[in-house]
């Protein structure tokens, strides 16, 4: 039974509530806070604006430095213009940060660092010129000048120090007078906290239970939290995230313990969401040409392994056109679909022809791959020579309006596959629309 009855407020207007009255109390010690707060400000702005910034400048400086010695270096073994483009940009960048280190460090080590770098730009300004230079004379000047950064950090962090050591006297003073009125106003907090706390923890409870039936695969369970504050809304997403954490699962339960990749559930739920957003998308069914001579040829676990790794190519081929809607699926043994924006489909297609045909030689023998074909018997008993393994494409390019259903498209897309391997090698037909097809 309830203490209190407290409305149900958001969580935010609890917060706020509680921090009203706490601010309210605490106003005498803020009041005599203010003051010390001030001083530190000022230095703490101080370390921020110059010493922070020249420490983290002498790192930048550092990590700058290495990366031009890099670069030129590497110029050195192989003199290709793109290291000399990566030395100029670090030495653009080098001559920056040294500028504006010079705005926030007042000491002397700036000039001979200068003039230290300037004789390390002369030398290498000389290497990219195709001069002759003394590694020697190379590797002493970036010592000197890795010292001198060293130096200038050296100095820095001294000052650092001395700054931070005055504002740790300035802050235990302050703390000192403003920890009596601070505790009123902090009892106080902890009092109207308790209270909040109690308002919403038997839903904290609830939604606690919720997670571990959720997590148990129970994804049906309602937590029964009533809606009108955040927690509410929390357990209204939650729910949510069970009904799409069933649909994952089925999903996962569907997908090819083979190549890793989405089965025909997700293949169907992938069509038919594009077909009720009314997108444009091409259906591409994918089908490896004489993957069946082959099996017979070099056995179960090879040919598993072909299509392990036809399917990672597929895949790789398609996103790297960069379609993040794009969709790649195993239908089963030999047959593949891809789903992707129509503007993309020829570039797809090409893609993974490409890729295909570059990864099918390494599965053959040197004699095999050398005839060009492999020897075995038909279906119908029959010996005779089968090609290489390539690939046949059928695509169909899905126009809103033009298919109602993924089983329309699949039966369409069968349809010309057969046309397509009717043709030698690898090859693609996309139909755009009724009789005009692109091969």
């Amino acid at each position: 039974m309830p203490l209190l009855p407290i409305p149900r407020l958001t969580l935010l207007a609890k917060l706020v509530l509680s921090f009203f009255i706490s601010v309210s109390c605490m106003m005498a010690a803020l009041y005599y806070s203010v003051n010390g707060l001030g001083a530190m400000h000022r230095m703490e702005t101080e370390i921020a604006r110059n010493d922070l910034t020249a420490a983290t400048l002498t790192v930048s400086l550092r990590e700058m430095m290495l990366a031009q010695q890099r670069y030129a270096g590497r110029y050195q073994i192989l003199p290709q213009g793109e290291f000399k483009t990566l030395y100029d940009q670090n030495a653009e960048k080098f001559r920056g940060a040294l500028t504006s280190l010079k705005q926030v460090y007042p000491g002397n080590n700036i000039s001979l660092l200068e003039k230290q770098y300037a004789r390390y730009s002369r030398l290498t300004g000389r290497l990219f010129a195709g001069g002759a230079v003394d590694a020697r004379a190379m590797k002493r000047v970036v010592a000197q000048i890795d010292d001198s950064i060293g130096r200038i950090r050296q100095d820095q962090l001294h000052s650092l120090e001395e700054k931070l050591r005055s504002s740790d006297e300035k802050v235990a003073a302050t703390v000192s007078w403003s920890l009596g009125f601070a505790i009123g106003g902090a009892s106080l907090s902890l009092l109207i906290a308790g209270l909040m706390i109690y308002s919403f923890a038997s839903s904290i409870r609830k939604l606690k239970t919720a997670t571990h039936r959720i997590a148990a695969g129970e994804f049906d369970y309602d937590p029964r939290i009533p809606a009108g504050d955040e927690i509410g809304d929390l357990s209204r997403d939650f729910m949510a995230m069970a009904r799409r954490l069933k649909d994952l699962e089925q999903v996962c339960l569907d997908a090819s313990p083979l190549t890793r990749l989405p089965g025909n559930i997700a293949i169907e739920r992938s069509i038919n969401r594009r077909l009720r957003e009314g997108a444009a998308f091409a259906m591409c069914y994918l089908d490896l040409d004489n993957f069946k001579s082959y099996n017979d040829r070099y056995g179960y676990i090879k040919a598993s392994d072909l299509i392990r790794d036809a399917g990672r190519v597929i895949h790789d081929a398609v996103r790297r056109l960069g379609d993040p809607d794009a969709f790649v699926g195993h239908i089963g043994g030999d047959d593949f679909v891809v789903i992707i924006g129509s503007r993309l489909v020829k570039a797809a297609c090409t893609s993974i022809i490409h890729d295909i045909d570059a990864m099918i030689p390494a599965y053959y023998s040197d004699e095999d791959r050398a005839a060009g074909f492999i020897q075995g018997v038909d279906r119908y008993g029959v010996p005779r020579n089968f090609p290489l393994i390539s690939i046949s494409i059928a695509a169909m390019d899905c126009q809103p309006g033009r298919f109602s259903s993924a089983a329309e498209i699949a039966t369409a897309a069968a349809a010309v596959k057969d046309r397509v391997k009717e043709a030698k090698g690898s090859n693609y037909i996309i139909v755009r629309e009724a009789g005009a097809c692109e091969v």
